[in-house]
């Protein structure tokens, strides 16, 4: 139930962010709802994963001015349903994008 939850949360928002974005530039909504799934991803995978750019930065500086050399961290990320979420929307995106625009690509 949960995982369902997320789900509809996370195309409910998605959705909310695409239109908002497509009534503000005054564009159709399949422009920008293929690169939205892509940095929605992005953002969920930079703030979920553990030992990242961020976690580095902030070693560096507690090493700098203790002085003590911490271990450091092995990067992981656990997809989470979100994060799938958002690339199934983004395929899905493609896919309508390529058949809308089919007279440009073909």
């Amino acid at each position: 139930m949960k995982k369902i939850m997320m789900i509809l949360w996370t195309v409910a928002f998605l959705l909310a962010v695409n239109t908002g974005i497509a009534w503000l530039t005054n564009s159709a909504f399949i422009d920008f709802s293929f690169f939205l799934g892509l940095l929605v991803a992005f953002a969920i995978r930079f703030f979920n994963s553990a030992g990242g750019h961020s976690t580095k930065a902030i070693d560096l500086q507690v090493q700098s001015s203790t002085g003590i050399k911490q271990e450091s961290e092995t990067k992981k990320f656990l997809p989470s349903t979100g994060f799938y979420t958002c690339l199934a929307y983004s395929a899905v995106s493609l896919v309508v994008t390529f058949f809308y625009y089919m007279d440009y690509f073909v």
